[in-house]
């Protein structure tokens, strides 16, 4: 576990930068791979993209230091520095999903059926993100003395709870998304409307969240004792049943696209 992975002269080459680049690059890669195996959006994807993960980094940023603001307000130097970690998977989401419907809202496309082009390959930049997570040292778990890791001083982990073991919680999430990851493939093919897969993904992404937020020990606390993170997991579950309830009563085409009415993966 490195911070740090190595020296280039006096710069740092720091762990969570590293798996952050390879899970937005992986994610490209996927969501590219889906576009063209289902015959559409491949070139829509590849200029989305600068789009997208711009927005992503800016969501992620803006929601990690308005949940933090004590911190951050004494540092200000810091908050443009996200090499160093502090960065909020659901700000991400958010600030990811508004440059994705203004894209699609400025070229007409089908926001819904790019949406479901784009969700596979977020999952998979999500389950790299959280290593870059784990080898920083940030996100860390509560106490816990079987399925612990201690972390090394100078990180968030180590300054919170010292030498102590902690629950791995955001390797689980790793793992959370590659299972996500199977089961909106398998449903793909076999996906009733559009927008299933990109819905399907905020239900069961926020749904691990919402539970593996009980062994998080960096969360914020809102009313009920219930965290921040977890609040806004049920909000979104609750947004995304409506919304999928509203799209299966309108039974829209599987595509709206004018250039293609393929929506099954090439054999």
């Amino acid at each position: 576990m490195h911070q740090v992975l190595l020296y280039i002269g006096d710069f740092p080459l720091r762990s969570f930068g590293v798996m952050l680049s390879l899970g937005i690059l992986a994610g490209l890669m996927i969501s590219l791979w889906v576009a063209q195996r289902q015959g559409f959006y491949y070139e829509e994807v590849m200029d989305l993209a600068f789009y997208a993960i711009i927005g992503g980094l800016i969501g992620a940023r803006v929601w990690e230091v308005m949940f933090s603001w004590d911190y951050y307000s004494q540092r200000l130097m810091e908050i443009p520095a996200i090499w160093h970690g502090g960065i909020s998977v659901q700000g991400a989401i958010l600030g990811g999903l508004l440059a994705v419907v203004w894209y699609c809202r400025k070229y007409r496309i089908a926001v819904w059926a790019m949406m479901d082009t784009l969700a596979p390959g977020v999952l998979v930049g999500q389950a790299i993100g959280r290593i870059g997570c784990f080898l920083n040292g940030c996100c860390y778990g509560l106490p816990n003395e079987h399925l612990g890791f201690t972390y090394p001083p100078g990180t968030d982990a180590y300054l919170a709870f010292g030498a102590q073991p902690l629950f791995p919680a955001v390797l689980f999430e790793a793992s959370w998304d590659l299972i996500e990851l199977a089961v909106l493939m398998f449903l793909y093919k076999r996906k009733p409307f559009n927008g299933f897969i990109a819905l399907g993904y905020f239900i069961l992404y926020s749904a691990g969240r919402f539970t593996l937020e009980f062994w998080r020990g960096d969360s914020l606390r809102t009313f009920m004792n219930f965290k921040a993170a977890q609040v806004s997991s049920v909000i979104t579950i609750l947004a995304a049943l409506a919304l999928m309830f509203y799209l299966y009563r309108q039974k829209r085409p599987l595509i709206e696209d004018k250039r293609s009415k393929r929506v099954n993966f090439k054999s």
